[in-house]
This record gives C-alpha cells, structure tokens and sequence, in this order.
C-alpha cells in the first residue's frame, strides 16, 4: 500500500469507526459485534504504524493512554461550573417548581415546560472543542478552578475526539463521567482477585478512574460520559439561536455526544411527578447508577432572566429519590476462597427487594467487618445495595437480638480444600495454607488468562474448571501444555475440532505477552495492573526483577514497603519459582517494551515539556520526538523539568517555567536543537 491509499483507507477506517461508537455510545444501536469492531481498529492500527507520519491526535487508535503524569495541572474554566440544589421530597420539589413559576410568570394556573433527564451519579467534567476536535478536559474542582484530565478523558471512548458537522467555532460541553453497573462490578471482582480494596459504589470508581496519573489506567477502566450542558461565545449563531433547553441537548446528540437516553420535555407538574415515579421504581433496570431526575426550565432565555445564586443555578433542581434500604434477618454466614487463598465471609439472609432486585447475600468483607458491625446469626440486619448495585450490611439493629445469637467465627479450616486456615500476620485477612486449594489454582487460571493478562480468548472460567477438574491443568503453566492432549480435548462433550483449534491458536498467540501484563498475570498479591506497568518500566529484563531486594523495589514509583515484601515473597518462594520455570519452558516469551535511547543527543535524559501550539509537529508527534531522542516527554512544569518548549499562547506552564528557572525555547529552536528543523 503507497501513501496515497493509504491516507485514503486511513480516512475510511476512522470514519466507520466513529460511526459505529456514535451508534453504540449515542444512539444505543450498534451495527456491528466487538470482533467486528475490533477487526477495523486493529487495521487502522498496521496502517498508522506502517505510515506514523499520517496519525493524528483526534485518531481512535489514540485512546488507549499516554505516559503518566507527575501531578494534575489547575485549570480556569472559561465559565463558572455550578452545581444543582437539592430536593429531597415532593414537598422541597413543589417549592422550586412554585418559585420559579412565581418568578418568571407571576404564578397563577400557567405551567411552563420543564425539560426532565436522570441525574448521573458521576464525576462533572467540562470538555472544550475548537473547531471540532477536543482539546481540554477539566474537572469541575471548586467550579471555577478544576483539574487539566485531558490524557485520561481522551481516553473515554464515548467522548467524541471531533465533533460531527455543524458544530460551533467554540464549544464548553459540560457532563458527567460515570462507570456502568456491570463495569462496576467486574472492576471490584478485578480488585478482589488483586487483593486491592473494593470501591464502595459507581461514582467512587468513577471518579477514582478518571483521576489516575497514568492514563493507561483510565483506559483500562470503562468509564462512559453524557453530557447535559453546553455553552458557546457570544455571536455565534448555530447554538445560541436554540431556544430549548430539551432542543439543545437534541442537538449535543446530534454532534456526537450521547446525552441522557431517557428524557422527556414535561408540559406540567404532574409529568414531572410521574417521570420522577416511574425511575424511582425502575432505577434497577437501567445500565448505570442515578440517585433523581433533573429538572430544568426548558425555556433558555428564562434561565438567563432567573440566571444564578451563589452556587447553583435557580432555573434547575435535582430531585432525589429515597435511598435504597431494608431490614431482613442474617440466616447464615457462608465463605469463599479467592485467588491468593483470602477467605471471605459473606450473609445469607430473608430476600428482600432493593432498587426492584430480589437480594439474599451481601458480602461483609473481612472478619474485622464482622467484629466492627457486632453482628451475629439471627440478627436483624439492614442491607443496602450499594450505588444500587452491590449489597451490604451496614447495620444491626441490636434491640431485636434474640438471646440464641450465634457467633460468627473465623473457620480454622479452609471451606473448600479443608487444610488449615489462618490469618495473615498483621493483617484482617484469613488464608487458606494449602497452594494447590482447587479453588486458588482456579481463581488463579481465571486471572492468569484474563483480558489485563494473557488474554486467552475461549478458556473462560467454566472451560477452565473443567480442565483443573479433568487434571489438564494443576497451574497456570499446564495451559501452554494442552497442546499435548489435543486428541483428548476433541472428545469431550461440546468440544470439536474446530473450538479446540482455534483454543490452541489462541495459546500459542498468548505465548507471546507484553512484560507488563506478564508481570500482572503470574499473580503477586498487591501487584495489580497498574504497580505491573510501573514495574515492567523500571526493572529490566525480568530476571533484575525476580532477583531485586526490596529496597531497589522501593525505589520504583508507587511501590511502597508492604507491596516490595509482598514481591520478595513471592520470588523466594519455591512453588512460585518452579511455576515460573515452568512457564518460560512451556514456550512463553515476554515481549519487553522498546527502549528509545540517544546517549549523544542534546536532551538525553532531559525532562521536556510543550505547551501552547507549535506548526512544526502535534503535542503527540512532540512526545514522540522527546522519547526517540533519549528524554522524557511530561504534561507539568516543575523544578526537575529541564526545557520547556512554549509555542503559541503557552499559557500558565510558561510562568512556571520563569519562577523554577527552566530553560524556555521556541517550537523552531527546539527542533533546531535536535537538527529536525528543515
């Protein structure tokens, strides 16, 4: 393929992929399947990297993260960020809808439309387009100050990097970032199998996502995002001539941006009632978290005559709806084993009905848990479903004790291998001893041939199971060794030739793995994803890791004194040693990320950052140059950054830079310097 075409497929590929997360994030009408989805990213990507002088920033190949971050950058919003008042019954929400009738029509029996959407319990971000393609994203901070996310966001991929046609010059698009319920759960199932504490609810992980340092975390996570404002500079027409409130969030869509799928423009307040009714009832049926409905004027210009108090807007309420609790009757306490041994203690109680799902267990996390909460069998107990999606027990109501309460006690023996059982010194947690409890190897397997692992695609957990229970597999390094029962694998029940071909594809595929996912997949406690990343970057080949002391693992950023004894641990181990050997017999190789050094270059382990514009190359094409000529591109200006780079309208990185002294060059200099400039 010549350059030409290239450039042209280049252009195809982009568009239909824009197309399809415009159906799938917007529209909610995908066309296609993932593997579909998958297959033109995948070659958008050969293509860009055999022709990397036709990327772009607004490209979707370029969400998957940048380095990380030393800190986050405040942000001035070019538009004060407010947030919403408030009503927490149907009383405090009549008084907002008198007051502003009152206000703007004098009361009486006229009813103004109101326009009525869910209220996300998200994160509030503000997005700002110049000319279509998005080039800031801030937090909302204290609303006139936030923090610069722009890395992470461009990472979200319902977060549109060029807008459709038809948008204004300049564009503030302001919404919330919110994780689904099913992400949600799956990232605290992730966590558990790390032994890294859960997040309470949504909004939480949400918001923990989002504000990662390193945005290949942010991208790793599936955060979503919905917009529910905009604004734009006075004069300009196409916006500012939109006189409803309900009409502009049609147009947002129309752009690009999903916005609330389930919104209505009410013609009276009992519209508004039943709207509020009917998803205070049906909250448990929707794919993400919302704790009200918003409600806003819909005629824009009487928002402005009403404009603002101090904090909120008056034209606008959230009203809430009543949390989600109830109280039922702890029946029993059963446990279950996890992937490091961890034992868990989770309630079995009467059903009961919260957020319109039936729940009969919760987790209590740890026997400290337990003792905190001093709840015991046949206890009344009140259950919350958390961020309405996972249960809990947050309370004993300890005048309906019975007098033949039965204690709850850590088991001495493992509930599913029977060995012993005991805590870990220092720590709440209890453990199973045995390495070889059917159900660690197959919590274990699980993590070993996930998606941020190996990613072995068709060894699931149930095929998994199976294959421990038939004794394919007492480890994770048996799973390069199916190859040996080939003829064994085809005569099991709905097993064939052609599902056990493309398994053993997928094997031999995974044999060849990234260091850091490696590093995350042989299972050190504490060692999740993103500490795998930071390690994979400082300690190099693997052999210098698995023999580091833990005071050189110290030195790595992130990795503190109980994560390094954990990795100790697990080196010095003999099991973990001989798995190890085991694996790197069995055919496994780690692929170790390119190092892009010049020993002889002008900026060789400088630290450089750019700020405003530059016509010589892209803040992208900028880190790349820094990276191949031995630096260390960064996005903040502090005392150990050694050149900034100041183009067109630098902005407070340019100040920064005189207070710490930093030397400052021009775009044409820098690559002067470097012997790039034509």
């Amino acid at each position: 393929m010549n350059k030409t075409d290239a450039e042209k497929r280049i252009a195809e590929l982009r568009s239909e992929i824009e197309r399809h997360n415009y159906l799938y994030y917007v529209m909610d009408a995908p066309a296609i399947n993932d593997f579909e989805y998958d297959r033109l990213m995948r070659e958008l990507q050969d293509v860009e990297k055999e022709y990397p002088e036709l990327m772009t920033p607004d490209s979707p190949t370029q969400r998957v993260g940048d380095k990380p971050l030393e800190k986050f950058e405040n942000y001035t919003h070019p538009y004060r960020m407010y947030s919403l008042n408030n009503a927490l019954n149907g009383e405090e929400f009549d008084d907002f809808y008198r007051r502003v009738v009152k206000e703007i029509y004098g009361g009486g029996l006229f009813s103004p439309a109101f326009s009525c959407e869910h209220k996300f319990d998200g994160l509030a971000v503000e997005l700002i387009y110049e000319r279509g393609v998005l080039i800031c994203a801030s937090t909302r901070g204290n609303g006139e100050v936030g923090e610069l996310i722009t890395a992470n966001a461009r990472t979200i991929k319902s977060i549109p990097l060029r807008l459709n046609q038809g948008c204004p010059e300049w564009l503030a698009v302001y919404g919330e970032v919110l994780m689904y319920k099913a992400d949600f759960v799956e990232l605290n199932r992730n966590r558990l199998e790390q032994d890294e504490p859960e997040f309470a609810n949504p909004r939480n992980a949400a918001a923990g996502s989002l504000r990662q340092l390193d945005p290949k975390i942010t991208a790793s996570r599936k955060l979503r995002f919905h917009a529910y404002g905009a604004r734009t500079k006075e004069g300009e027409k196409t916006m500012n001539s939109i006189t409803s409130q309900f009409a502009k969030m049609t147009y947002l869509r129309d752009l690009g941006f999903p916005v609330s799928p389930h919104r209505i423009k009410a013609q009276s307040i009992g519209d508004i009632t039943e709207f509020h009714r009917k998803w205070e009832n049906d909250r448990s049926k929707l794919k993400y978290e919302i704790d009200g409905i918003v409600v806003k004027l819909d005629d824009i210009n009487a928002q402005d005559e009403l404009g603002y108090d101090a904090k909120s807007p008056k034209w606008a309420v959230a009203w809430k709806f009543k949390p989600a609790v109830e109280t039922t009757i702890l029946r029993d306490v059963e446990y279950s084993v996890g992937r490091m041994g961890t034992i868990t203690p989770t309630a079995i109680f009467d059903p009961v009905i919260l957020s319109g799902a039936r729940i009969s267990r919760a987790t209590l996390h740890n026997f400290n848990e337990v003792i905190r909460l001093d709840v015991k069998i046949g206890d009344s107990i009140i259950v919350e479903r958390s961020g309405d999606v996972i249960p809990k027990v947050v309370g004993v109501i300890k005048e309906k004790r019975p007098t033949d309460a039965g204690e709850i006690v850590p088991p001495e023996k493992c509930p599913v291998c029977g060995q012993r059982a005991e805590q870990v010194v220092g720590e709440v947690a209890y453990m199973c001893t045995n390495p070889e409890c059917p159900a660690v190897v197959r919590e274990r397997v699980k993590h070993f041939v996930s998606r941020q692992a190996f990613d072995i695609e068709g060894l699931g957990e149930e095929i998994a199971a199976r294959f421990i229970e038939l004794g394919f597999l007492r480890d994770a390094s048996d799973i390069f060794l199916l190859k040996n029962h080939e003829s064994e694998l085809k005569e099991l029940e709905r097993f064939g030739e052609k599902s056990v071909n493309n398994l053993l594809k997928a094997i031999e595929k995974a044999s060849k793995i990234e260091y850091w996912r490696f590093i995350n997949a042989i299972g050190i406690r504490y060692v999740g994803e993103q500490t795998a990343r930071i390690l994979a970057d400082t300690f190099q080949p693997f052999a210098a890791f698995m023999e580091a002391p833990e005071e050189i693992l110290m030195s790595a950023r992130e990795v503190g004194e109980t994560v390094a004894r954990s990795i100790r641990a697990f080196f010095d181990n003999p099991g973990s040693r001989s798995m190890l050997k085991r694996l790197f017999a069995n055919g496994v190789e780690i692929i170790y990320p390119e190092k892009i050094g010049a020993a002889d270059s002008p900026i060789a382990g400088m630290t450089v950052v750019f700020t405003g514009k530059a016509d010589g190359f892209t803040r992208e094409e900028f880190k790349e140059i820094v990276r191949k000529h031995g630096g260390t591109p960064s996005e903040s200006v502090s005392g150990n950054t050694s050149i900034l780079v100041a183009g067109e309208n630098a902005g407070s990185k340019l100040d920064k830079a005189k207070k710490f002294g930093v030397k400052i060059v021009s775009p044409k200099d820098f690559l002067e310097l470097l012997k790039l400039s034509e």
